[in-house]
């Protein structure tokens, strides 16, 4: 390791109790708010998953809807990569609440210029290439700081279900709650409030975030140059961080991208439904995700390993098959399935076998890593799945995305022996 650690204590009251010995993080007061303030900014960012290519599919004409969404959706995902890793060194140099309330804040600015374009029926489309950038750039430093705060409020008995649970609260209101509630308010009041609900949402998670106090960080003596090259080479000298880094990238190419680039399409052309489907979809995606979560928290394993690189092929299996289907109840059951068996396996393990392999000091740097290898792989999957949507239609494109990423996991259990071995 390239950097000097120093051990820096949670901001938690010292005590010897129960509570504190307690696997319960929700023990702590300060996670409480953490948990609290994600579940609403997850609100928020998800409903924009909804009312942003609905507000597209209003603007664009018929022919060109697949080139639009997937142009925002990569203008929104690329700064995102690109700003990731500075993300990480800023999480790392700066109080996380600081860095969360002003993300937020920027992200809820973002979401008022929507508001103005729908309230007074501005049927431009450029704009949302602009807005979509800022809030990927927002993104790059948000996630960071948000998913390595909990090793900074809860204690090392607290932390494997604290990450679990927070993940939880982020992830199952990004994929269900937030998707759900812009569909719902879009296709029942109209565009305009449902992105008036995105800026609420986003303004509260800046507001309560800023009252989960966390520790600032000790200094490293270097710039931002020196942090983020002393974090490169720890994660390099590091076999375990670099294969889990290496397989988040696939998740984001094979699946994520193809599903976000081919769900209104899917909704609209293959199931012939009403603009809130789009938002249901995600949400049958996100419940699974959510109820796999769950389920994690109670599950003891210690084949963690294993069953990271499994969720590969459990979830690209079932994506492909979500492929052929041209059934609602069918299509949402599959979705849910899928939720189950891979991105919730995936998410919560990989998150947490990061935070439990990485000195304190590195964790932002690390989950910046982490966060681009999402980031940077959503962009490349939105590009491969809208110019496969455009050949042979979002159907075959699903089947041949999930095939792809079910064979890769197959490949990677035999291959990847240290990943295999982590309990």
């Amino acid at each position: 390791m390239t950097e000097k650690v120093v051990v820096v204590r949670p901001i938690v009251k010292s005590s010897t109790s129960a509570s504190d010995e307690s696997r319960n993080p929700f023990t702590n007061a300060n996670y409480r708010r953490w948990w609290t303030a994600s579940i609403v900014a997850g609100t928020g960012v998800g409903i924009q998953t909804a009312t942003v290519p609905l507000f597209i599919q209003a603007t664009v004409a018929h022919d060109h809807r697949q080139l639009a969404v997937t142009a925002a959706l990569i203008c929104q995902n690329l700064p995102a990569a690109i700003f990731a890793l500075f993300g990480g060194v800023i999480a790392d140099r700066v109080e996380r609440r600081r860095i969360l309330v002003r993300t937020y804040a920027v992200a809820a600015a973002v979401s008022l210029a929507y508001v103005a374009l729908t309230g007074f029926s501005i049927a431009l489309y450029w704009p949302v290439l602009i807005l979509g950038a800022v809030v990927g750039s927002a993104g790059a430093f948000t996630n960071p700081a948000r998913s390595s705060m909990t090793q900074h409020i809860l204690r090392p008995s607290q932390l494997p279900n604290g990450i679990i649970l927070g993940t939880v609260a982020f992830m199952a209101t990004l994929q269900v709650g937030g998707p759900s509630v812009g569909g719902l308010i879009a296709d029942g009041f109209g565009l305009t409030w449902a992105f008036t609900a995105e800026v609420a949402m986003l303004a509260l998670a800046a507001l309560i975030f800023s009252r989960v106090p966390t520790d600032t960080p000790a200094p490293t003596g270097k710039n931002v140059w020196g942090d983020l090259k002393a974090g490169l080479a720890y994660v390099r000298e590091s076999p375990v961080l670099r294969g889990i880094l290496v397989l988040g990238t696939i998740p984001g190419v094979f699946f994520m991208g193809p599903f976000t680039v081919t769900n209104l399409f899917v909704v609209k052309d293959v199931l012939h439904e009403s603009d809130k489907f789009v938002g249901i979809m995600f949400g049958c995606l996100g419940a699974g995700i959510l109820v796999g979560s769950v389920m994690l928290t109670v599950l003891k394993t210690n084949r963690r390993g294993v069953m990271l690189i499994g969720c590969m092929i459990g979830g690209g299996g079932t994506f492909a098959v979500y492929g052929q289907s041209s059934s609602l109840p069918l299509s949402m059951l599959i979705l849910f399935l899928s939720g189950i068996v891979g991105p919730a396996i995936f998410i919560n393990f990989a998150q947490a076998l990061l935070q439990l392999n990485t000195d304190r000091p590195m964790m932002g740097r690390v989950m910046s890593m982490y966060g681009l290898s999402f980031a940077a792989s959503v962009p490349l999957g939105q590009l491969q799945g809208g110019i496969l949507m455009k050949l042979i239609g979002p159907q075959a494109t699903i089947t041949i995305s999930g095939t792809i990423m079910a064979s890769i996991g197959v490949v990677a259990m035999f291959a990847m022996k240290r990943i295999r071995e982590l309990r």
